[in-house]
């Protein structure tokens, strides 16, 4: 934030400040990823899925840390960054329902986030252009937001309902 006040009050964008709001927006993410692992971590420490979404969420950090300052100009950099990175973020959001042992197992989100998360992991290595590949990923991407979506619209629908029905 303070990155943004001074670019405005010195009216001025320089590279070295792009760089460190960057840097902080990537900082960022980095604690949000780490969240959720460090807290099963905390309460069931058998995790190893938690131990590998904080590992991956590191990587991540120094991969794009690394490409934001050392400024790399290769495709293959940035190709594996945004693989790390996908890959932190989904194990990320998988290891919270893991601090139930078998959770995981039987969740249909869960599997629907590591099926597009492989397409799109695959797509990007493979540097794949085809359309119909993507609207594949598109797909499995919609239904899993559907399926993360559908529990609390559930939930609310049910509040909704039940405060008319008091009336």
């Amino acid at each position: 934030m303070l990155i943004v006040i001074a670019m405005v009050v010195l009216g001025e964008y320089t590279k070295t400040r792009g760089r460190f709001l960057l840097t902080a927006l990537v900082l960022e993410g980095y604690f949000f990823c780490s969240l959720g692992p460090a807290w099963v971590a905390e309460r069931r420490s058998e995790s190893q899925l938690s131990q590998a979404a904080l590992t991956a969420a590191v990587a991540a950090l120094a991969l794009l840390l690394t490409g934001i300052w050392g400024t790399p100009n290769s495709d293959a950099f940035w190709k594996s960054a945004a693989i790390v990175t996908i890959l932190a973020v989904v194990l990320a959001y998988l290891a919270v329902p893991d601090v139930e042992p078998g959770r995981i197992a039987v969740s249909f989100q869960g599997k629907a986030v590591s099926l597009a998360a492989g397409i799109a992991c695959i797509g990007i290595a493979g540097g794949i252009n085809w359309p119909p590949y993507w609207w594949v990923f598109t797909l499995a991407f919609v239904v899993w937001a559907g399926a993360v979506l559908v529990p609390p619209a559930k939930y609310l629908g049910r509040r909704i309902r039940k405060r008319f029905q008091g009336r």
